[in-house]
């Protein structure tokens, strides 16, 4: 092992041993007479969001108390999953500080909420890793926007949470923090990048969590852990004081921030606390400054919904397309149109999104990567920075069983004018898709939140291009949100003798959809730019029904 690399270890082992060490004093700081999940705790652990929300606000349940259940609960949760990277120390004050506020702070709209963050989100004073050794003992100078804003709002961050290595992969593992699991089967993964709030949010240890998505890294750990989850037009949240994912430049694929929720409610009231006020454009003067419109949210007017159950590229499993089904009719039976609609040429889409992704071969995750421990996640993209030959032999094997798949190895780079013209051709595309959408007339697009249900821990390394069933939607930017609709049963899985193998990629992820049985299975709702409020309003209809539907089913 080389000095630099020696060092670099040398700075995680220390950095977990201090985590670990405020982690052990946490835990003896709640401890009560043995017990960090008291009743009191249980108690207010149980609360549906809506419901704890209006208790700290009129003053029956106090910020400190209700901050110390989910430190408990997080700390059990991490215990067992790993999603927690640190708790953030200052949170104690922050809930302390609250408390000793004049009496008007009560009205404020997140008012003693815990909030979890991703790793990459800055918190004054901590670290913002991404996964990587280079970064740790790199402490954020000041709190990101979001952060900012939901201080603001009366949120209190009390942790941060785990991601995959330089957020690329839909995973959650890195060499520094190690690996997240899924909350409801531990020998699968939770998802990526954001799957430390995916995990911790679908085990109980947070109501609402901040993510980013680049290409369905809010969305796939929502879907996976059975959670609801948003993403929002690139620049509808501020993304300042966020670590940067490999493509910051924005080249063709688009980030945007998002969050993660118990329920749409409490999404939506995170949501609309953080665009109400100016306190993001404050803090961030280049986001667009578009506050909430609630008549948007609470428009009564039937809503007219395209869906999809198959992209016209990789089949979604039996488990999924069914999620899509039960999610038209308890769209239906909540009084909209459901019509048929899928999006154009998403093969030709993918086309163009592989050319702005690995238009540099390679070269920056390399460059991150230098002196790093590389998480085997990253395979794909450190292929496309191997020498011209290796990956030709590769394309070349590839090619013959997966097509799709051996896209992601057909750029050489790209020189700038044939990057315009890849932006170019996404432009018309993007054009293309609206065009068709209005003449549809449609106000939203129900589709499969992704190929299959919550794969195996290493199936991620080699099914990036799995990520079309999401990274689609970051591609046009358009809003999109996940709702979870139901879990894989055993008649899902005997459909899966009927599932296609001809392409390579499909046959992995039949494998991995084998023994997903109780795997929770979400779907996607997806607006055009700037709709997030008509967004919110499906999903908030989709949940609300559904619920209606098994009601009706439980008590005939």
């Amino acid at each position: 092992m080389k000095k630099s690399e020696e060092k670099l270890q040398d700075s995680v082992d220390r950095r977990q041993a201090e985590v670990r060490g405020a982690l052990d004093r946490l835990e003896a700081k709640l401890n009560d007479a043995g017990e960090l999940l008291t009743e009191e705790r249980i108690s207010i652990l149980s609360l549906p969001p809506s419901t704890l929300l209006h208790r700290l606000r009129n003053g029956q349940l106090a910020p400190t108390h209700v901050l110390r259940a989910f430190q408990a609960k997080a700390i059990v949760v991490t215990y067992r999953l790993n999603c927690v990277t640190e708790f953030i120390p200052q949170a104690e004050e922050w809930a302390t500080e609250l408390e000793a506020a004049p009496p008007e702070t009560r009205t404020l709209p997140l008012f003693g909420l815990p909030v979890s963050l991703k790793d990459t989100i800055d918190v004054e004073g901590r670290d913002s890793t991404m996964g990587l050794a280079k970064r740790l003992y790199r402490p954020a100078l000041c709190h990101a926007a979001v952060v900012q804003a939901l201080r603001a709002q009366g949120a209190v961050p009390f942790c941060k949470t785990n991601v995959s290595q330089l957020c690329v992969s839909y995973g959650c593992s890195n060499p520094v923090w190690g690996v997240t699991l899924n909350p409801a089967n531990t020998q699968r993964t939770c998802g990526g990048s954001s799957g430390g709030e995916g995990a911790l949010v679908g085990a109980g240890g947070s109501l609402l969590g901040v993510g980013t998505d680049l290409a369905g890294s809010v969305r796939i750990p929502a879907h996976f852990c059975g959670v609801v989850g948003i993403k929002t037009t690139s620049g509808r949240m501020s993304t300042r004081g966020i670590a940067r994912p490999i493509n910051a430049a924005g080249a063709g694929v688009l980030p945007s921030m998002g969050l993660l929720g118990r329920d749409v409610e409490i999404v939506v009231a995170g949501m609309r606390a953080l665009l109400e006020a100016d306190y993001m454009f404050l803090a961030d003067p280049a986001m667009a400054p578009l506050s909430w419109r609630q008549h948007l949210y609470t428009d009564v007017r039937p809503l007219r919904i395209g869906w999809y159950d198959f992209d016209g590229v990789l089949p979604a499993t039996p488990g999924c397309r069914r999620a899509v089904a039960e999610a038209r009719e308890a769209l239906q039976a909540a009084g909209h149109e459901l019509v048929a609609f899928t999006p154009p040429e998403v093969r030709r889409a993918w086309g163009i999104m592989t050319t702005c992704i690995t238009a540099d071969k390679g070269r920056t995750v390399s460059r991150l990567l230098t002196g790093e421990v590389a998480d085997p996640s990253l395979a794909t993209s450190k292929l496309m920075a191997q020498p011209k030959l290796v990956k030709a032999v590769k394309k070349r094997i590839l090619q013959g069983r997966s097509p799709f798949m051996a896209r992601l190895l057909s750029s050489e780079g790209v020189k700038s004018h044939q990057l315009w013209q890849a932006l170019e051709e996404k432009q018309v595309y993007v054009e293309q898709l609206t065009e068709a959408w209005r003449k549809a007339r449609l106000d939203l697009l129900l589709a499969p939140a992704f190929s299959m249900p919550a794969p195996p821990l290493n199936c991620p390394t080699n099914t990036t291009a799995a990520l079309i069933t999401t990274c689609l939607y970051n591609f046009c930017d358009f809003p999109s949100g996940v709702v979870p609709v139901t879990h894989e049963d055993e008649d899902d899985q005997a459909k899966l003798n009927d599932y296609p193998t001809d392409d390579l990629l499909f046959h992995m992820v039949k494998e991995a959809t084998e023994g997903a049985t109780g795997l929770p299975i979400g779907v996607q709702v997806v607006g055009l730019p700037w709709q997030e409020e008509v967004v919110c309003r499906g999903m908030r209809d989709l949940q609300d029904h559904l619920k209606v539907i098994q009601g009706e089913k439980d008590h005939p």
